[in-house]
């Protein structure tokens, strides 16, 4: 078995300790690497430099270890057992790599543990050593790894089958607040690392179990594919993210996306229902992305990028669910997911770039483009979350139409999770729309090469039209206007806009985005451009949007701004907001059948 020793005694020092000890024989040119992307997060982060000691032994002597990649070493001569010891600077606060200090430590396996080429499938043990620092006395350890031979407080030996299972199971050590809740007799834990005190856990894990148990429950399984679940929730005061496991998540929240204990209950804001909604998209990800999986991702190729065009379906397909099943479940009311659909939708129309890029094409280059987004993005790509959510609302009553109402996207869900997930079979590029033509008993070419080749508006009008909801998309009325459910319709004048986005600035406002063709790009304005005064008058991001709105149409104004710490000066002429902000409304307090099943309302 090969053995993962792991310490933790210079968390002053950021550094994790690892000594790997392979009792095998090991032939001359056996190479050992570490990941350079982790699995569900598409972009080479070359984990490896963030090893700052390396080297290797026999039980009789040091031998050379030489670095032949940027991520691969080899030993150059036979042994009969060696030991391998190596340091990892851990100082990447996120969902992705590695995280020590006197506080906590966070980790992916990807980050910290060595591979040995061709010995992947080997079984491995890991053995946690308790650190000897006094103010890691109360620290305890959150995995959803199986363990072998543990304290209470969870340091000692954990062991899987394979790498790959090796690196799907992080870890979290602190002196964290948990709850537990059972769904189908499946343990399920919830950790809170750096929690304000007050937060009100019996409260969370109540609506999070019930999410969970609709998610297990919409599968049609007796069982959930995992022997445990972990939620690993670390909590700041700005912070939002999450990466999925095979039977656990590493999530990222704001203080004020928890509920507090003396909190109206009968309400829930709008940033826990964030939370909430991250935790069902991450947790459905246990079946479409982990078992559903791209066939170009059943055997990770961790050290180069690997490309497809499915991930509209991986990751839009559940950002859609991951909302709706709120509502379904009955965690959230009607017009709390009205209004979460709308600012989607309005996410989607401020995307200069869905004009530009397709969302398949988003997904193929998520390595260079999604990932490595810059002030022009909103003008180039489109997001195959946001999009790929809305690809599936206008599939889900595609299918039901065709149908006649007899199936729906749930049940195309259901066939691809038993023709494909449960027996871990790969999904190819195309059975997406295979399975779709067999469950409609019809060809789709055109309806899929609308949605996923071409640039071309999606068709939501039809589809609230279908469901007698009011869609309305107006122009906004200010850069933090998001749209949202309302209670009636909306009667509006049209405004100016600069056609940018802008933030705070210690000398006035600073431009983040400008959007192509908009009046602001033709004057010239770019992004860091720190506006400070409008015809003369100082200004700060504030008092821009409430200047613009304030003025009769197309009026001209000169524009101060420094650039590179030097003034400068534009006319600028205004133009009308674009319509890109969503609203929706239902028309009656009746809704018809199609609503109903859609959202579940029981009838």
């Amino acid at each position: 078995m090969i053995k993962y020793t792991v310490s933790f005694d210079h968390a002053n020092q950021h550094l994790i300790n690892v000594k790997l000890t392979i009792n095998q024989k090991l032939n001359a040119k056996q190479q050992f690497w570490l990941p350079d992307w982790i699995p569900g997060s598409y972009m080479i982060r070359d984990f490896s430099k963030n090893i700052t000691q390396i080297s290797a032994q026999t039980k009789q002597s040091k031998i050379p270890l030489t670095k032949i990649s940027k991520s691969t070493w080899q030993i150059n001569q036979e042994v009969e057992q060696l030991e391998i010891n190596y340091q990892v600077y851990a100082w990447d606060l996120s969902v992705r790599s590695a995280h020590l200090d006197n506080q906590h430590c966070f980790f992916n396996g990807t980050s910290v543990f060595l591979a040995i080429k061709n010995k992947e499938d080997n079984q491995c043990s890991v053995i946690l050593n308790k650190p000897n620092l006094s103010f890691c006395a109360n620290w305890k350890v959150a995995t959803s790894m199986l363990s072998t031979d543990i304290n209470e407080q969870g340091f000692g030996e954990y062991q899987c089958e394979n790498y790959s299972e090796l690196i799907d199971h992080p870890f979290e050590m602190a002196n964290f607040i948990e709850t537990v809740f059972i769904v189908d007799q499946i343990e399920h834990r919830m950790v809170f690392t750096e929690a304000p005190k007050n937060i009100d856990l019996k409260r969370i894990a109540k609506d999070v179990q019930t999410i969970c148990q609709y998610e297990c429950s919409f599968f049609n399984d007796n069982y959930p594919p995992f022997k445990n679940y972990l939620f690993m929730t670390f909590v700041q005061k700005n912070g939002y993210g999450g990466l999925e496991h095979m039977s656990s998540t590493a999530l990222h929240c704001s203080h004020e996306d928890l509920p507090k204990i003396g909190d109206d209950i009968s309400k829930k804001s709008e940033s826990y229902q964030r939370f909430l909604a991250l935790c069902s998209h991450e947790y459905f990800h246990c079946w479409n992305v982990k078992r559903i999986k791209p066939l170009r991702f059943k055997q990770y190729q961790l050290q180069q990028e690997v490309n497809t065009e499915l991930l509209w379906f991986f990751e839009g397909i559940t950002s859609y669910y991951d909302e709706l099943f709120l509502v379904r479940s009955g965690v959230i009311n009607v017009e709390n997911y009205l209004d979460m659909l709308a600012k989607n939708i309005t996410r989607y129309l401020r995307a200069g770039g869905r004009k530009k890029q397709t969302v398949t094409d988003s997904s193929f280059d998520a390595w260079t483009k999604f990932y490595k987004q810059d002030e022009n993005s909103v003008n180039s790509i489109v997001s195959y979350y946001v999009k790929g959510g809305l690809v599936a609302l206008c599939l889900d009553f595609k299918i039901r139409e065709q149908t006649e109402g007899k199936n729906d996207l749930d049940d195309l869900l259901r066939q691809i999770w038993q023709s494909y997930g449960k027996i871990q079979k790969g999904v190819d590029e195309k059975d997406i729309q295979i399975m779709t033509e067999t469950l409609v008993g019809e060809n789709m070419d055109s309806f899929f090469n609308h949605l996923l080749y071409s640039t071309d508006e999606l068709d939501l009008t039809s589809v609230f039209k279908k469901l007698n909801i009011n869609f309305q998309v107006l122009a906004e009325s200010k850069s933090l206007d998001k749209g949202g459910y309302a209670s009636k319709i909306i009667e509006r004048a049209d405004v100016n806009s600069l056609n940018i986005t802008h933030k705070t600035h210690s000398m006035g406002a600073e431009i983040i985005n400008v959007f192509d063709h908009g009046c602001a790009s033709e004057a010239g304005l770019s992004n860091k451009d720190i506006i400070i005064a409008i015809d003369g008058y100082r200004i700060n991001s504030k008092e821009l949007d409430q200047l613009l709105t304030g003025l009769p149409l197309e009026t001209e104004i000169e524009v101060s701004y420094f650039r590179r710490d030097k003034l400068y000066h534009c006319a600028v002429k205004l133009t009308p907001s674009v319509a890109n902000t969503c609203y929706l409304n239902l028309k009656t307090e009746n809704h018809n059948d199609l609503f109903n099943d859609w959202i579940g309302i029981k009838t």
